[in-house]
């Protein structure tokens, strides 16, 4: 319902094993000085776009949680770049290493502008928490595997964008229950439609919503969606209009939020094809 460009971070998510009760900053003197380095290649890397520099951190077999290649990792850095979305590293903790393995966290943010149909340009921010499994080999490491813990995603677009919140499951549920609650603080003379929907974590297109419905008044829905029979992680996406009592828009957010999964995803190579380019694709 909403035509604006998907950036594709999803596949940026890296995976981790166990993790330890003390995280170690990248800087902390306990880890390595080649995987600080390793570390530091990739956080430059990561925030100038330069695929170059972040593949060399990869090693030739990575593969994703969601499947995607490390060539699919590059024309990702391709795309934000060539859209560009601004990105910074907030954090890098160390959870575990040894002489051949390690695991990191990642905390980063992104921004940028799109455009919500006739209600005109705003501001996208997306806040990830990404995991890292690495290994060493031949002197060097490399990445090897990925995994998400944790995105929120919010676009407000026009002058009356209205203020929302969304709860969802901790876990994605293993039974047909799966409740998602739609909170807006709502405003005098304004309407408001909600739509919401999931999809996998790592979408080529996005699918419609699920739900679409006029915003109770006491300014609170409640809705239940199916979860995928995998029990793979996938995000809840939840679309606010705000109109005015004639009909014309005002203001809209959209909210995304990541369900982890019971299950790890499926680590299977896939064929990294082109994706659709952004202005097609629906948020």
């Amino acid at each position: 319902m909403n035509a604006l460009r998907l950036v594709p971070v999803v596949v940026l998510a890296l995976c981790v094993g166990s993790a330890c009760e003390r995280p170690h900053s990248s800087a902390d003197p306990s880890v390595p000085p080649d995987l600080r380095q390793t570390l530091e290649q990739l956080t430059h890397g990561l925030e100038a776009f330069d695929p170059e520099q972040v593949l060399a951190v990869y090693a030739d077999d990575f593969i994703s949680g969601t499947g995607r290649s490390k060539r699919g990792v590059g024309e990702v850095l391709t795309r934000l770049r060539e859209s560009k979305v601004s990105l910074r590293v907030d954090k890098v903790d160390v959870t575990d290493v040894d002489d051949t393995r390690a695991a990191i966290t990642t905390s980063m943010r992104l921004r940028y502008t799109d455009r919500f149909r006739n209600i005109g340009a705003g501001e996208v921010v997306i806040t990830d928490v990404l995991s890292h499994l690495l290994r060493k080999d031949a002197e060097r490491w490399q990445i090897y595997t990925d995994k998400r813990l944790a995105t929120y995603r919010e676009g407000r677009f026009g002058e009356e964008a209205p203020n929302v919140t969304i709860e969802v499951p901790d876990r994605l549920p293993t039974g047909l229950d799966y409740p998602v609650s739609v909170v807006v603080q709502q405003q005098p003379q304004t309407q408001y439609r909600v739509a919401i929907g999931n999809y996998p974590e790592d979408p080529g297109v996005l699918p419609p919503p699920d739900v679409e419905a006029r915003l109770p008044e006491d300014g609170r829905l409640e809705a239940n969606l199916l979860p995928n029979p995998q029990g793979v992680s996938e995000m809840v996406r939840v679309t606010v209009i705000a109109a005015d009592v004639q009909g014309d828009w005002q203001g809209a957010t959209t909210v995304s939020k990541l369900v982890p999964g019971v299950q790890r995803t499926e680590r299977r190579k896939r064929q990294d094809v082109p994706s659709l380019p952004p202005e097609a694709q629906d948020v």
